[in-house]
């Protein structure tokens, strides 16, 4: 198989991944026993739906052979998770909820603005400094949801609902750190 299939293999588990994950997402958004904390189900169905559709537009990218379109629509969506999340946080901040929220609300809105800023790069001239911003970008949005999976595994929830998240969990971990591989080698390939 040659870079230019590896590549476009890569960017369509990527997609569908992504995709498999955030319908999850919007499945188990009221589920009983979830979100004790302030949420907004409306923000929620809302991005995630946009995640969902992002995602399903970087399959169909990637099937019409527009790489470049695949790679800025599947970056977008850790865009859309880290607004989400970030204003979420505001919520449970302003409820009075844990103390560390303000440290990690701005770091959420860093990272979307690190995301904008790579979007720009990579619809610009600057494509290698795009993929190795894409790399880091990845890497952060690995390592939030591995912390998002953590409440979820020390909560007590339905089997149902813990393997739903389960299988999102997997899901998108996996997406990201194909995303990271995906970045590094394109990021490699541009003289």
């Amino acid at each position: 198989m040659n870079t230019s299939d590896t590549h476009k293999l890569k960017r369509i588990w990527i997609a569908a991944l992504m995709v498999l994950g955030w319908v999850l997402c919007l499945i188990t958004v009221n589920y009983p026993d979830d979100h004790v904390l302030p949420f907004s189900p409306i923000l929620m169905y809302s991005l995630y739906s946009l995640m969902s559709a992002l995602s399903l537009a970087s399959l169909i990218m990637i099937l019409i052979k527009k790489p470049a379109l695949a790679d800025i629509f599947a970056l977008s969506v850790p865009a859309c998770y880290f607004l989400l999340f970030g204003v979420i946080f505001v919520k449970r901040l302003l409820v009075g909820f844990v103390m560390f929220f303000p440290l990690m609300t701005i770091s959420l809105f860093v990272m979307l603005i690190l995301v904008i800023t790579d979007v720009v790069l990579l619809t610009s001239n600057k494509k290698k400094q795009g993929y190795l911003l894409a790399i880091i970008i990845y890497s952060l949005f690995l390592m939030c949801v591995v912390f998002e999976s953590y409440p979820v595994a020390q909560e007590d929830v339905s089997e149902v609902y813990g393997n739903i998240k389960l299988i999102y969990f997997v899901a998108v971990i996996a997406a990201a750190i194909l995303g990271i591989i995906n970045s590094s080698q394109s990021y490699k390939e541009i003289k």
